[in-house]
């Protein structure tokens, strides 16, 4: 069986962090080397040393992501953290609505910052079509963006599990999703006036934001806590540069920009304001 040593688990974790901003604690030594066991053994056998090697020497962008899939977790529901949807509603919606009625082709811009396999961008999707009325003609965008080509590939589809759609209500499955038979079963998949909102494209959050924003709301959840300070900085500080003012910014629960130099101050739990 391969065998992960201390050396080369150093040198995975400065590829990792060099490339994607993430920060492996030797606490990640056991999860990184049942991963690319598997892998290997998928692949016909081979040493994890062997498998460095070609990830150092020249590998194509398809290798570099699939060493990205082999280190990462996309761990994702519908409606994750129900307060943020709530603050939404409250501080963004009901304003918006009351205030802008009258006013055709209003813009609303939001991003899904680590969208993992879509239910995250499809919620916020949901959401604004159940709380902004049609008459009112606004104009919604939902980026959606991620660097795993798997996860990716997975929000482009837009069908689930049955297991994959805890969160989501009855009432809310009735309205936006339809039932389909796949070979591997019966699944859900996103009707289209949901989909069409959200565009799906690669970002890596290590690199320049090209053409993005200015943004109403960006959820960047889960992801800063695969990352060192320094990085988790850098990071919302290019955050704030593509966040309006009076915009917001939400991260995972476990996270916190206190500490930070960064242009946000607090508005709720684990939700700030540019």
């Amino acid at each position: 069986m391969p065998e992960l040593t201390d050396t080369t688990f150093k040198r995975i974790a400065e590829i990792a962090r060099a490339r994607w901003g993430l920060s492996l604690s030797e606490k990640k030594i056991p999860l990184v080397a049942n991963r690319l066991t598997s892998h290997l053994r998928k692949q016909g056998g081979g040493t994890i040393d062997d498998f460095m090697k070609r990830m150092e020497r020249n590998p194509s962008e398809e290798d570099m992501l699939l060493f990205f899939d082999l280190l990462s977790t996309n761990v994702t529901s519908f409606f994750r953290d129900p307060a943020h949807f709530a603050f939404l509603e409250r501080e963004l919606y009901v304003p918006l609505v009351r205030g802008t009625l009258a006013v055709p082709g209003r813009r609303l811009r939001l991003w899904s910052a680590a969208c993992s396999t879509g239910a995250e961008p499809y919620s916020l999707a949901m959401q604004a079509l159940e709380l902004l009325p049609a008459e009112a003609r606004f104009d919604i965008k939902i980026l959606a963006t991620d660097l795993s080509n798997k996860a990716l590939a997975a929000c482009r589809e837009a069908t689930y599990t049955e297991t994959q759609l805890t969160g989501l209500s009855p009432e809310r499955r009735a309205r936006f999703l339809t039932k389909v038979t796949t070979p591997e079963g019966v699944k859900w998949r996103v009707k289209d006036e949901v989909r069409k909102l959200v565009e799906v494209k690669r970002q890596n959050l290590m690199e320049p934001f090209q053409g993005f924003g200015p943004f109403d709301v960006v959820f960047l959840r889960n992801v800063m806590i695969y990352f060192d300070r320094d990085t988790r900085e850098a990071l919302v500080r290019r955050m704030g540069s593509v966040v309006r003012a009076g915009g917001y910014l939400a991260v995972g629960s476990a996270e916190t920009l206190s500490g930070l130099d960064v242009p946000f101050r607090p508005a709720a739990a684990s939700i700030y304001v540019r």
